[in-house]
Parts: structure tokens; C-alpha cells; sequence
């Protein structure tokens, strides 16, 4: 498989995205609270496909649960590590790894209704445009009633935008706002979109309808900032209290890093 541009920057960090991002105090912190509403959805004996696995994380912790996990991602090394990861878990027998390019989901073969649910985290949807082939392909493979629940990078985020127009970076303050810009990870360039919530759900199409929608990384700030907070541990604190409490409203789910949105699945 030709890899996308997005596919070669995550080869390139694959080694050491966990001790760069995962492992962050915060980002674990965060983590946790996706943790709650993946649990809050799917129960253990379910069967679940992840949309770009990254290193494995949530794949394992839903295994160590009992949940068998179909994990996909572009980027074979990040395949590798997850595999790699179950094994040292002792989950390997619960975790499947497969190529999947969300840019052409015609090639996809999963079997019609085989899965229970479907999730995605910490952005991996940015990476393409095509939301409503995405959702028309997972209406196939998610049997009825089942769920899919995505974190995705919205259109705008207040501590972004407050963050950097205070160190008068304007063009990074505002580089969400057209739905489209570039990112540039491991030395690769390539496109990122940024869709609204509204946007998102509509373009899944008929056969999903909205379960909840709550904000994700509201109080506390873009991963780039996590060093300078995390220098401030009484602000820390404060911050990770306000988003426990709050970050589920819904109007948060507009103003922050991520929104959180599960969708069940209907018919169609």
C-alpha cells in the first residue's frame, strides 16, 4: 500500500510518539476521560473496530476488559508497535491489526455487520475530508444499534486561538477557522481539515443518529502547550477539575481542542 503523506509522518514518529505524547502527564490525564465514555458504550464482551490506533493504547486497555479490537492505521510501524504492545499486555489474542487508508474506503473489506462499534481518537478523522464514504462504509460494517464515537479536532478552539494571539502568533491563532490548513509532522507536510460538529454529523449520513456531543480538552489546552501547564501543577489541577465538571456541556463541545461525539447506528 502506497502510504499517504499523513501515513509517512506517523512512520517517521511511530518510535517515539508514546515518550513524546502519550506518556505526558496530561495526555494520559485526558486519555482517561475518553476511557470513561468508551466504557460507557461498549461493553466488554463487544467487538470493536479502532480508525487509526496509533500505538496501540486504547486498543489495549479495551482488550484488558475483555473487548476483542479489530485496530487499524495507515502507518504499518504504528501497526507494529500496537502489536507489540498486546503482547507485552498479554492481550495479543484479543487485538487484530490491519492496514486501512481512510482515503480509499472502497478497497476496505470488512464483513457487513461484524462489529459492535467503531471509535477513532485524538484526531485521526482530520486526516480526511471524506466523512460522509467514511460513515456510508461503517453503516455497513457496524451492526444496528451499534455505536461509533470519535474525538475529532474542531473547527475552533478557545485556548488556542487565547493562547496565540497572546504571543501575537495571529496565522496559528486562526489556522482552524477556513476548516482546512497543514500540518507538519516528522518533517511531512500534509493537509489536516477541521470540521464543525454540525458538519461532521450531517456528512455521516441518515444512518447514524447523534447520541451525545460533548467537548474534549475545553479547560485544558492543545497538546503543544502541555509542558508550559504542566510546569504550573496548581493550574493543572485546576484545569483538569473545571473539565471534569464542565467539558460535557454541550455548548463545550464548540469551544474545544476535540469534540467528542457518538452517533448509533440506526439504519440506512
Amino acid at each position: 500500500m502506497n502510504l499517504p503523506e499523513s501515513g509517512t509522518a506517523f512512520e517517521r514518529i511511530a518510535a517515539t510518539y508514546d515518550a513524546n505524547s502519550t506518556n505526558a502527564p496530561l495526555s494520559r490525564w485526558l486519555r482517561a476521560q475518553l476511557w470513561e465514555r468508551l466504557a460507557a458504550l461498549f461493553p466488554p464482551d463487544s467487538y470493536l473496530l479502532e480508525l487509526g490506533c496509533g500505538t496501540g493504547e486504547d486498543a489495549v486497555w479495551l482488550a484488558q476488559r475483555g473487548t476483542r479490537v479489530l485496530a487499524t492505521d495507515v502507518s504499518p510501524q504504528m501497526l507494529a508497535r500496537t502489536a507489540q504492545k498486546a503482547a507485552q499486555h498479554g492481550v495479543a489474542h484479543l487485538i487484530e491489526t490491519r492496514p486501512l487508508d481512510f482515503a480509499r474506503t472502497e478497497s476496505w473489506r470488512l464483513p457487513d455487520a461484524a462489529f459492535d462499534g467503531v471509535y477513532s481518537n485524538y484526531g485521526a478523522l482530520n486526516c480526511t475530508e471524506h466523512w460522509s464514504a467514511l460513515g456510508a462504509v461503517l453503516a455497513r460494517t457496524v451492526r444496528q444499534g451499534g455505536y461509533a464515537a470519535f474525538s475529532v479536532i474542531g473547527r475552533f478552539s478557545l485556548w488556542e486561538t487565547l493562547w496565540h494571539m497572546a504571543h501575537a502568533d495571529f496565522r496559528i491563532a486562526a489556522r482552524r477557522w477556513r476548516g482546512k490548513s497543514t500540518a507538519q509532522i516528522g518533517g511531512v507536510t500534509f493537509p489536516i481539515y477541521y470540521p464543525t460538529a454540525r458538519q461532521f454529523r450531517k456528512a455521516f449520513g441518515a444512518a447514524w443518529r447523534l447520541r451525545a456531543l460533548h467537548g474534549w480538552g475545553v479547560f485544558l489546552p492543545p497538546s503543544d502547550v502541555y509542558g508550559a501547564l504542566e510546569r504550573r501543577p496548581r493550574l493543572s489541577r485546576l484545569l483538569c477539575a473545571l473539565e471534569r465538571r464542565f467539558a460535557r456541556l454541550p455548548l463545550c463541545a464548540y469551544l474545544a481542542d476535540h469534540f467528542w461525539i457518538a452517533l448509533r447506528r440506526t439504519g440506512g
